[in-house]
């Protein structure tokens, strides 16, 4: 049924989309994007990307509105970019990764529809942007991936923002297996001098990958997908001169326990607005029971914006406990991102 009507809502969302992009005027963009990354790890050496699959890439993001009289109502938003992963072995280092690839209908009075590749509703992941930062949210180690494929829904209810998501449960991608997919919602106060705080619930069956990638297809971990059921609280607010971002995520995997947290510090230099220093702990279990499945990382990130385009980060990662071995990682990025 989960499947019927996902692919139901793409349909018509896009029959939509057609209609309105016929008949009005576009505005575009065509950005242009590099991450250069690299570091040392204690374990491994020399390192071409961190545990989140920030590789080395070079791409592209495509992004159009369609308005009239009225305003907006279609959004087009197309992220791609080539990637390199040192790690690799030469047959499997390069790949595409698809990122954004969704487009947005506005019905009007604070409701839409989005079809695509686009972020789950659940957790901070919807409200923050992460695609280039070294520093991830609770996404990864919750649902196993950043964006799925899948319609959505936006709306009001009363004064809270209301997200719904149908989605694959595949992650990057497109690829349907074992009745795999994934329902997403969240509810929170609206965004109001940087402060939110919301309220998420998830449930479907995903789907593991030994690879982060969209082209070529990526090889299943599993030959299952894997039951969830989660419940995450995310809240982010200004505390005078320093940012704070923090979630929390617990429930079930497979009959297992689960659960995490995270929090964030950051602070702008107020002589030198273009240096941020952050400050991130990380802590999530794969069985609340078992101690031995859990990582836990603390990392300290220094952030300098070049100028518009350019932007310089470096990061210490260290480990107080891990499923594997403990590992400490300095990471250093070059990043442009510009017209």
């Amino acid at each position: 049924m989960a499947k019927i009507i996902l692919l139901l809502g793409m349909f018509l969302l896009a029959s939509v989309a057609a209609a309105v992009a016929a008949a009005e005027q576009p505005t575009e963009f065509l950005y242009k994007e590099l991450n250069v990354i690299g570091g040392y790890s204690r374990n491994n050496g020399l390192v071409g990307k961190n545990r989140y699959m920030l590789k080395n890439s070079a791409g592209f993001e495509y992004f159009r509105k369609f308005s009239d009289q009225y305003g907006d109502h279609l959004t087009l938003d197309l992220q791609v970019r080539y990637s390199y992963d040192s790690a690799e072995n030469s047959k499997e280092a390069h790949a595409v990764e698809i990122h954004n690839a969704w487009l947005e209908y506005k019905l009007g009075l604070g409701e839409s529809l989005i079809i695509g590749h686009f972020d789950p509703a659940f957790g901070l992941e919807p409200v923050v942007d992460t695609h280039s930062s070294l520093l991830q949210t609770l996404a990864m180690h919750s649902l196993g991936y950043t964006k799925d494929w899948g319609v959505g829904y936006k709306t009001l209810l009363g004064d809270f923002d209301f997200q719904i998501a149908a989605q694959l449960g595949s992650g990057m991608p497109l690829y349907y297996y074992d009745h795999s997919y994934m329902l997403t919602t969240r509810i929170a106060t609206p965004m109001q001098d940087g402060q939110q705080l919301g309220l998420s619930f998830a449930y479907g069956q995903t789907l593991t990958f030994e690879q982060e990638r969209t082209m070529p297809a990526p090889d299943l971990m599993n030959e299952y997908s894997e039951q969830k059921k989660l419940i995450s609280l995310d809240y982010q607010t200004p505390l005078g001169p320093f940012g704070f971002k923090s979630e929390i995520a617990v429930g079930d995997k497979e009959g297992d326990s689960v659960g995490g947290a995270l929090a964030e510090v950051s602070y702008t230099l107020p002589d030198n607005q273009n240096i941020t220093l952050k400050l991130q702990t990380t802590y999530w279990s794969d069985n609340l029971k078992d101690s031995r499945m859990t990582d836990g990382t603390i990392a300290p990130v220094v952030e300098y914006k070049i100028n518009n385009e350019w932007s310089f980060r470096t990061g210490y990662f260290h480990d107080f406990k891990a499923m594997a071995e403990k590992d400490r990682v300095i990471l250093l990025q070059l990043y442009y991102y510009g017209l």
